[in-house]
């Protein structure tokens, strides 16, 4: 089944989801569990960083599912060096749900901070470098003590969204060894040109696209046109949102800014990045559905 919308939230619906989120908030608020830092080596020799939050789980419960997580090209990192907090708020908010969190730092393990303002021709890690991270990341994930191995699912914002999708291209090959099978995917914004001219195919799993209908950093319209080829497949499960007035990083709480320090937009004057409310709550509703809905929560089925 495939649905494109443009999405222009209803106040009624507005109004029901920011009581979920307070009574929430608390809840988040409460269990802001802390993090442990993971090593994995790679083929490569590079040794990949990560964050790895497992599932809370008590004695005797079933495996729990898990998300591996993939930053933007901003790295996991604030200025200060602290977690950026879009990506505490996903952790948060997914263990809370009873998921398993693994946030691989491909960019910090390689000795960078972030790549945004890098032409993508001049970056040194390209997103075939984080498609490895990825794959990596799954192997070790799907082995990890109360991690449900048939309910492992994978997020990607911007770059890491691109990588996502690459992710799931390369995995029409045969798997790597001990490699998982994906329950789903789920992409903010990534940049899909590369793959509409090529006309990819993916790996046939659940896939959401959550984009900015003003996006001028990874227009959403060649995301929207590569998505109905796929969809033309009987079978396939690809959920696209459109968000209506909504930029790069509508996901967020800043608001929006133009970015001269980016050299890979649309125009030459730079891109524009930050929050657009009600694309915030209505996408992270939307992510929330879908996790329930391709990974439920609790006992495994």
């Amino acid at each position: 089944m495939s649905l494109f919308a443009r999405l222009r939230p209803a106040l009624c619906v507005q109004r029901l989801l920011l009581c979920a989120v307070t009574l929430l908030g608390p809840a988040l608020a409460h269990a802001a569990p802390e993090m442990q830092r993971v090593e994995l080596p790679l083929p490569s020799g590079t040794v990949l960083r990560a964050h790895w939050l497992p599932a809370a789980t008590q004695p005797g419960q079933p495996p729990q599912p898990a998300v591996l997580a993939l930053h933007g090209c901003g790295g996991l990192y604030a200025k200060g060096g602290a977690l950026s907090s879009r990506y505490r708020e996903t952790a948060d908010t997914l263990h809370a749900a009873g998921y398993a969190v693994l946030m691989p730092d491909s960019f910090g393990s390689r000795g960078l901070r972030d790549v945004c303002q890098t032409r993508y021709s001049d970056r040194t890690v390209g997103v075939n470098d984080r498609v490895q991270d990825a794959r990596a990341a799954l192997v070790w994930l799907a082995v990890q003590p109360g991690v449900d191995a048939r309910r492992i699912g994978v997020l990607g914002w911007s770059n890491g969204g691109t990588t996502v999708l690459n992710l799931l291209e390369q995995r029409r090959t045969p798997p790597q060894a001990g490699e998982p099978p994906l329950a789903g995917a789920a992409v903010f914004y990534p940049g899909c040109v590369p793959l509409l001219k090529r006309k990819a195919e993916i790996e046939g799993v659940p896939l959401l696209m959550q984009l900015g209908a003003l996006d001028d950093w990874t227009p959403a319209q060649p995301c929207v046109d590569w998505a109905a080829t796929l969809t033309a497949r009987a079978g396939t499960d690809v959920t696209v949102h459109v968000y209506e007035g909504s930029y790069h990083g509508f996901d967020g709480t800043t608001p929006v800014r133009l970015r001269g320090d980016v050299p890979n937009g649309t125009s030459a004057q730079g891109v524009h990045q930050g929050g657009n409310p009600q694309a915030r709550t209505h996408s992270l509703a939307a992510l929330q559905a879908f996790w329930s809905r391709v990974l439920g929560t609790g006992a495994a089925p």
